[in-house]
């Protein structure tokens, strides 16, 4: 919005004051003239962003604003580029050689800030001729929803539960399709926002059906699909073992491997959101015709589509809910938290809530979205006007007609009319994404902190941008503008709920709403790369770009790209020559992305010509050189190093970022830089790796992450120890101490543990990670009393004794346990009452261990058990004689078994 873009190009004009003052005296003057310009015109816009709607006029005054603002941005971050290059120069001789060119280039960038001003003069006269009222600094505008916004702490979850009303029938009746008849296709049909996604996800994830079928895949189809796409998402989740080698697959070789592991193996594979035929004629040889046992669950708008897709199997068509159900749901979304029996309004709030519902004529996405609106609103007046704005969108009497798709978009209209304006912008850029893409909540925060739609002034206490994004979704969530969803891809390692990765996405009605409102943007500012025909248009004003993944993809001239904040080539694969020194040229940069590329061996020294870079993140599978120029990153506020380095940077350094705050991958066993961690005061949160081989190295680590001088607040740390003595083990278990530990791996011998008392562990830890640590004593007795414990793992003889004991009260809140290469383990025992919220465990090459513990048959919360590399009469064992002790367990699978 246009008030964002103002208030952020304040703050430039403010930190240029400031940080290049001597550089800056002469267009001092101009500078501050702009700055007050732009704070006026800022007081304007507070009310004008909320009233566009009102007409087209104001809609190309506000446009022209943002594009006002935009160039004047272009012209600052330039001039502020060249002052720094020149305020780095050693040699005398080649300052005092450019004076001529600095006075030209001075008297340029007055000229232009005058002219810049003169624009933003006339546009603000121009709001004010369209009736735009100022409203003054501090002023909350013509809405309450800042300070909703505000109320929205770290107590909300950007996880969100969907909440659920009326579909109990429905879901026992799909369950029993699947499970019980030979439908080899059970569709879900109905209109769009009656919930046939949430409904299907109740389904797949029913314990019934998870008990049922071995495999599970689920894939979104969209109207924007690639076969190759919908193929290798479903074969990677079916066998996430064999990931690589399905992602060079061609599409012969994809439909015969989907085909053949579906007669293998009972799988469940959703294909959700089908809009036409033609998406199965392309996928329907890739699935068997004969009843092996695997099953499709599919959602549709039209039934005609899922007839087509097979005619004999079940169709279930989603109806509207009954008026009960769809005060039921109001109510779960207006007081979030509560339980049925907690929520009760006065007759009067309830009277005006009923009427809101026979406008929202009983579509779920309508009644959660006007629930969302009246999230942390109490009273009966609060009700009234949310009650009257929704009569005046849908048009004062004209009615809601829930066949009519315009009715439900008019009822989401007010949803988005009623969000700050931080969160319209937010909410908007989710428009950049394809249709039912699901993208990273981690990666959508980063590009909202580099697009600058996360407002510093919104930061409380000791908060970062990070913090401040995780709360925007929080309320775009609670108010069901987006889905929020978690995922577990545990080939690689299972994590708590808490750890799991979240991703985002938009319902399609809402995405429609989006485009919608987006459509007074600038439609070049932002740019996809798929093919090399789509990169030659409207690339010198494009100021994103994002390069999709792709050996066979020509990579854009970057040259043209001039102005681009945000370039993401996160999977892309480079030609053979690399990454392009030319990178360095593009100085606006604030987001640059390598991410999991392929053919990137070295990154470019012209990297350091990225002054206003904000996010740097090189993270991947291959192993990369960095050359010593970050320390040039000043702008630097997230850094994200490679998981594996292709040689020793014995000169990297880091010192100098002091306005970062997020620093991953650290590697003191890599490069030798571990007294620049000394140098990083804004340092929040550290992801580290300490390889240590004498006790100083490691009382200087603990020392400094124990320092009340900095503002560490969450730690990630492994160490690889070299100790074989019982001096050096004293030192070792003191890292249990760190006070912002959260995340701790310990490989290598520290003696034994020590006995609990609080002041021996830090009370953040959430996981622990021993391996090859040789422990005697029964670590069990001493975890087992942390009390914010989710995740732990024992592996590679990281307890080398024969019986192990989880007692009564023991693991409070642990979620994950694995135990893994405890070679010399013969008895474990759970007393009842241990480990109450276990919900995952895996037993590995445990070869020894004689039976699992009776009291497993009390982990009611228990839903995985994975048992590999173990002898086979211990799986004998569990399948038969001991199969009562888990067969409460929706998922238990059993592989490799038969080791010696």
């Amino acid at each position: 919005m246009a008030e964002q873009v103002v208030t952020l190009l304040v703050e430039k004009v403010g930190q240029l004051l400031i940080n290049e003052a001597r550089f800056m005296c002469r267009v001092r003057v101009q500078l501050e003239e702009l700055q007050a310009e732009l704070r006026q015109m800022r007081c304007f816009l507070k009310d004008a962003d909320g009233r566009q709607e009102e007409s087209e006029t104001l809609q190309d005054l506000v446009i022209d604003i943002r594009k006002v603002t935009c160039d004047a941005e272009d012209v600052l971050e330039l001039y502020a580029f060249k002052v720094s290059s020149r305020r780095r120069r050693r040699n005398v001789l080649l300052r005092f050689a450019c004076i001529f060119n600095e006075g030209i280039a001075l008297y340029m960038v007055g000229s232009k800030i005058d002219r810049i001003k003169i624009k933003f003069s006339k546009l603000t006269a121009r709001l004010e001729r369209s009736g735009i009222k100022a409203v003054r600094e501090g002023g909350k505008g013509p809405s309450s929803s800042h300070e909703r916004l505000n109320q929205v702490r770290r107590s909300y979850s950007h996880v969100i539960e969907e909440d659920v009303v009326g579909f109990d029938e429905d879901i026992k009746t799909l369950v029993e399709k699947l499970v019980n008849q030979d439908h080899r296709v059970v569709s879900i049909f109905g209109m769009g926002g009656l919930g046939k996604t949430t409904l299907a996800k109740k389904v797949y994830h029913h314990p019934d059906v998870r008990r049922h079928f071995d495999s599970f895949a689920w894939v979104c189809i969209s109207q924007m699909w690639e076969k190759m796409d919908v193929l290798k998402g479903i074969l990677i989740k079916l066998i996430p073992e064999q990931t690589s080698q399905i992602k060079q697959m061609m599409d012969a070789e994809l439909v015969k491997q989907l085909h053949g592991i579906q007669q293998q193996k009972k799988c469940l594979v959703v294909l959700d959101d089908i809009w036409n035929n033609y998406v199965w004629n392309a996928l329907q040889q890739a699935f068997p015709d004969g009843d092996a046992g695997s099953r499709i669950l599919l959602t549709t708008r039209k039934k005609e589509v899922a007839c087509h897709i097979d005619r004999c199997g079940f169709h279930h068509q989603l109806g509207f809910l009954n008026r009960e159900e769809s005060w039921q749901l109001l109510l779960k979304k207006a007081f979030p938290g509560r339980r049925d029996t907690e929520t009760r309004v006065e007759t009067q709030m309830e009277k005006k809530g009923k009427e809101m519902l026979e406008r929202c004529g009983d579509v779920p996405l309508a009644i959660v979205v006007v629930g969302g609106l009246l999230v942390n609103r109490y009273t009966l007046d609060e009700w009234e006007k949310v009650h009257h704005s929704l009569d005046r969108y849908l048009k004062r009497g004209e009615g809601f007609d829930p066949q009519d798709q315009k009715s439900v978009q008019q009822v989401l209209a007010l949803s988005y009319n009623d969000l700050p304006y931080q969160l319209k912008s937010c909410f908007l850029y989710l428009g950049n994404f394809q249709e039912d893409f699901k993208v990273s909540t981690e990666k959508l925060f980063l590009l909202w902190i580099a697009e600058g739609l996360v407002i510093p002034e919104d930061r409380e206490n000791e908060e970062t941008m990070m913090d401040v994004a995780k709360r925007y979704l929080g309320e775009l969530a609670q108010r069901s503008m987006v889905q929020v969803e978690s995922s577990n891809d545990k080939w690689w390692r299972p994590r708590t709920e808490e750890q799991k990765e979240t991703t985002c996405r938009l319902h399609d009605l809402m995405r429609d709403l989006c485009l919608s409102k987006r459509k007074g943007e600038d439609s070049q500012s932002h740019g996809n790369v798929r093919d090399s025909s789509s990169s030659s248009t409207g690339i010198t004003k494009t100021r994103k770009l994002a390069i999709y993944f792709g050996l066979g993809i020509d990579l854009p001239n970057l040259k043209e790209f001039k102005l681009l904040r945000v370039l993401d080539f996160e999977g892309f694969g480079f030609r053979e020559k690399g990454i392009p020194e030319g990178i360095g040229k593009l100085i606006h940069l604030k987001y640059l992305s390598f991410r999991n590329c392929l053919n990137v061996w070295k990154l470019p020294s012209s990297i350091g010509n990225l002054q206003f870079l904000q996010i740097l993140d090189i993270r991947g599978y291959g192993c990369i050189s960095v050359p010593n120029v970050l320390w040039k990153l000043e702008s630097l506020r997230h850094l994200y190093l490679p998981d594996y380095w292709s040689e020793i940077n014995e000169n990297l350094t880091l010192d100098g970022l002091s306005r970062l705050e997020i620093l991953e991958n650290f590697d003191t066993g890599t490069y030798n830089v571990l007294k620049d961690l000394f140098t990083l005061p804004e340092l929040r949160n550290l992801k580290a790796k300490f390889k240590v081989g004498c006790t100083e190295d490691m009382e200087t680590i603990i020392n400094y992450l124990n320092a009340t001088s900095h503002q560490l607040r969450c730690t990630y740390l492994r160490f690889i120890l070299g100790f074989e003595e019982e001096e050096p083990f004293l030192v070792s278990r003191k890292v249990f101490t760190i006070r912002s530990l959260e995340n701790l791996e310990l490989e290598g011998k520290i003696g034994n543990l020590p006995e609990y008392r609080r002041d021996h562990f830090s009370a953040s830890l959430t996981e622990i990670s021993l391996l090859k640590s040789g422990l005697t004593e029964d670590p069990m007795t001493t975890l087992e009393k942390l009390p914010n414990l989710k995740s732990l793992e024992l592996g590679h003889e990281a307890y080398v004794g024969n019986e192990m004991v989880c007692s009564a009260g023991g693991f409070p809140q642990l979620q994950i346990l694995i135990l893994c290469l405890l070679t010399k383990l013969e008895n474990w025992r759970v007393d009842e009452g241990a480990l109450p919220l276990l919900s995952s465990l895996y037993i590995y090459y445990c070869r020894e261990m004689k039976r699992l513990p009776e009291g497993l048959k009390t982990l009611t919360k228990l839903q995985e058990l994975e048992i590999y590399w173990m002898r086979k009469a211990f799986g004998d064992k569990v399948r038969g004689e001991d199969s009562y002790i888990i067969q409460h367990v929706p998922s238990v699978t059993f592989k490799y078994e038969g080791c010696r």
